[in-house]
């Protein structure tokens, strides 16, 4: 039952997330592949009699018996995990620990640090095969990578009661803490950098995604390569480009034509092949210099508007 309910806490975890962070990839967000864990006997046993817990009822009341560990780069983007964990339907959740709170109250200690949830689920749930209890449990840690690698490396021997590290061993675990999250400040600091510097390549490729469906009735199919052709040809997209291009399209109907003739390679399943065309009309001479493109495959543009591609030599 345990192995069912996080089969299906993970599974309808990762499509909340993947809802709210569409187009980006889950598999991209999740630093660390989504895998839940069931505790192993020996170490429920060990937590349930030789921890100093105060169970009187130790299986019931254990309730990390199935866990997942979430890994994700920013500490903001732990706020994105938490909101799918507390929007699902199949589950009451309830907080067991926030690193923000901890910080907050302990201004002055850096420890060790993690968001965990505790979701149990709402009514019975068939999964595979399997009837999954009201009010399984299953613990969710969710971290930042750099609050992984720290984990990773101390708290098995550092916050376990079985063993007890030397002061300057605790030290030294404090100071990296405190470099984790000057580093994790640093890093949000040049993500919100390259947001702002990325942010009109943003909005061109979202206007060009959303004309290349109503044009060509095409779902288009975006890669790195519409990035580069975004990154080349966007400096001919000047002020009002969304309502110049809708107009150039409009005026030039038969391209959705050879668009759709041409599907079958992944360059016209790029939106950004309408911003191809777009700068080929305005600067013929000058859009194919030190692009991504070949002559080879920017022949078609000009030939699609009528225009002679540029002597490559010239």
């Amino acid at each position: 039952m345990y192995e069912a309910w996080g089969a299906f806490v993970s599974e309808t975890l990762t499509a909340a997330v993947g809802r709210q962070i569409h187009p980006a990839s889950v598999d991209l967000f999740f630093r660390i592949p989504l895998k839940y864990r069931c505790k192993e006997e020996p170490s429920l046993l060990a937590k349930a009699f030789h921890r100093n817990k105060p169970y009187a009822d130790p299986y019931s009341e254990i309730e990390d018996k199935v866990g997942l560990r979430i890994v994700v780069l920013f500490s903001e983007e732990i706020r994105i995990v938490e909101r799918a964990i507390q929007g699902c339907e199949y589950w009451n959740s309830s907080k067991a620990r926030d690193f923000e709170d901890e910080r907050a109250a302990k201004p002055f200690e850096f420890d060790y640090q993690s968001l965990h949830y505790i979701v149990r689920a709402k009514s019975a749930v068939g999964y595979n095969g399997v009837d999954i209890a009201v009010g399984t449990p299953c613990e969710i840690q969710v971290r930042t990578i750099l609050q992984h690698a720290y984990s990773e490396l101390t708290h098995d021997t550092i916050y376990k009661p079985s063993i007890q590290a030397e002061p300057d061993v605790k030290r030294a675990a404090a100071k990296s803490m405190a470099l984790i999250e000057a580093t994790d400040d640093y890093f949000s600091q040049v993500r919100q950098k390259l947001e702002l510097a990325q942010a009109p390549s943003k909005q061109i490729a979202g206007t060009l995604e959303r004309e290349y469906r109503a044009f060509t009735g095409l779902n288009p199919e975006s890669s790195p390569l519409n990035t580069l052709l975004v990154d080349h040809f966007r400096q001919w997209a000047k002020e009002g480009f969304e309502v110049d291009l809708a107009t150039f399209l409009r005026e030039k109907p038969f391209l959705a034509d050879r668009i759709r003739e041409r599907a079958s390679e992944l360059l016209y399943r790029q939106p950004a092949v309408l911003l191809v065309y777009w700068a080929i009309k305005h600067a013929p001479h000058q859009a194919p210099r030190n692009g991504p493109l070949t002559n080879e495959e920017l022949a078609p543009f000009y030939s699609d508007l009528g225009k002679r591609l540029p002597d490559a030599s010239a």
